[in-house]
């Protein structure tokens, strides 16, 4: 058996990664960007509010791309040996505009530069040196390399309290950046050649100082090149955060995200896991006995009753008891987790009160799940009642029950195993309607939530921690197989 688990995890390794792989297919193949542009100005004119805008842009789509690296090429970043006359091209095309070029290819130069940042800087100083002759042009290389130089401050985790280092830096940012928007390093509309001649050589100056810091060390390292082509993709990236545990931090609250998707364990679970015994239990047994008593007044009435159930929608179901039982009666809350005050209370009336609250959603939680689970026992029980080993039993004088219980329950609950496997992501994962309609901060609340919130980071921790699931969930079905049906060996 160990043999057998060591292979399954190993096959699971290429799994999870093709998973992963198209997930991330899906994200980046998508039309459309989780924001648009942050340029706002027309070209040619001062960026210098611009460049003041640029922290307080969108940060829930600036934490998503950078996330996911979606500012970079896809699978080779080939941005460290930029050519002057491709920099210069995509302004030549912004100087030209929509009336030469069409919309499509401005914004697609546009992109291009501010996804270019800092790697453009030593080209675009080359070019305000070599634009000079085209004073408009020469402004509109001043507008990009004032943006592309421009160093963001770090996001940091809710609550999270930085270090003197990380201190130190996001304050040589800020001055880096006033440096920026200084007159040292802009000239005035309709500055004379001169006055952008003194500019110019501001930047060559500011340009060196920073070179000798190492802050281009690419450019006379092959291996560092090398490096960043592979790593500073969106394909390097994305599994690089995967190798690490990072799925980053959530854009709305700047929480981690892996710890959020933790933190609603709790809430899921203690809906999910007495729903998953419930129903189970109450499967088998109507299974069963509804096999036992096949076509008999029994078997049809609970088929009637369990169809009925299982057509009945959850948030139809969620509504009607909710306004029955919690409004017009007011035999149960009507929603939340638990009181308020209830934490400050001691264990057992703690508990009794999230049981109290938890009595309407774990109904419509089980009801749906009962029908399906204990017709598929059902099916399962009367393929095995057919057997010749049941005959046999019977033959030799076995009680009717022996027969049931000892010898064909087993086999029979071959195909309850095989949906056991897909239970672990579903029972981890939560009832989105459930928990939205009941206001329980479980997993699907926070998957609802996230995606009306556009909380991009979130989304995508829940796919990949669902598809690991999923992966976890076939390998206990393939054990439980092998423990239940002495046919199976897993050698």
């Amino acid at each position: 058996m160990l043999t057998y688990v060591v292979k399954r995890l190993l096959i699971m390794i290429p799994t999870f990664l093709g998973i992963s792989l198209m997930i991330w297919a899906v994200m980046t193949l998508s039309p459309g960007e989780p924001a648009g542009s942050g340029s706002q100005k027309g070209f040619g004119e001062d960026a210098t509010e611009d460049l003041e805008n640029r922290e307080r842009e969108n940060q829930s789509a600036r934490m998503f791309r950078e996330q996911f690296a979606l500012n970079r090429p896809r699978f080779w970043n080939d941005w460290t040996g930029l050519e002057a006359n491709e920099v210069k091209a995509e302004i030549v095309v912004l100087r030209d505009g929509v009336q030469v070029h069409g919309s499509g290819r401005v914004k697609q130069a546009t992109r291009r530069l501010e996804d270019w940042g800092d790697y453009a800087v030593p080209v675009l100083v080359g070019l305000l040196e070599s634009t000079a002759d085209d004073p408009e042009l020469q402004t509109g290389v001043l507008r990009y390399l004032k943006l592309s130089a421009y160093q963001f401050k770090t996001i940091y985790e809710k609550g999270a309290q930085p270090t003197e280092e990380e201190i130190e830096e996001d304050r040589e940012k800020d001055e880096e950046n006033r440096r920026l928007a200084s007159s040292l390093l802009n000239w005035k509309p309709g500055a004379t050649r001169s006055e952008r001649a003194a500019v110019v050589e501001n930047w060559k100056k500011w340009y060196a100082e920073r070179e000798e810091k190492g802050r281009w060390s690419y450019r006379d390292d092959g291996w560092e090149r090398a490096w960043i082509a592979v790593s500073d993709t969106q394909f390097g990236r994305y599994w690089g955060n995967l190798a690490t545990g990072d799925f980053g931090l959530s854009s709305r609250t700047k929480e981690n995200v892996l710890g959020i998707i933790l933190s609603k364990l709790k809430y899921s679970l203690s809906l999910a896991v007495p729903s998953f015994l419930i129903a189970w239990v109450l499967a088998v047994f109507t299974g069963v006995t509804s096999a036992a008593k096949h076509n008999s007044w029994l078997d049809q009435s609970s088929a009637v009753v369990l169809f009925m159930l299982y057509s009945i929608p959850s948030f139809l179901m969620a509504t009607v008891v909710q306004r029955l039982f919690a409004v017009e009666l007011e035999w149960f809350p009507i929603s939340q987790f638990e009181d308020p005050e209830a934490r400050a209370w001691n264990t057992w009336d703690h508990f009794g009160n999230v049981l109290w609250h938890l009595v309407l959603p774990l109904f419509c939680y089980t009801y749906g799940s009962l029908a399906y689970i204990s017709r598929q026992a059902r099916s399962g029980m009367l393929e095995v009642m057919k057997s010749d080993y049941i005959r046999t039993a019977r033959a030799k004088g076995m009680k009717e029950s022996v027969v049931l219980w000892k010898h064909a329950v087993r086999n029979g609950m071959m195909p309850l195993i095989t949906l056991l496997g897909t239970a672990l992501p579903i029972l981890l994962a939560g009832s989105v309607v459930i928990e939205y309609i009941f206001q329980i901060p479980g997993f699907g609340d926070l998957m609802i939530n996230a995606i009306f919130q556009k909380d991009y980071n979130v989304v995508m921790g829940v796919s990949l921690i669902s598809a690991m699931l999923t992966l976890v969930g076939l390998l206990i079905a393939d054990l439980l197989y092998a423990a239940v049906d002495p046919r199976v060996s897993l050698e």
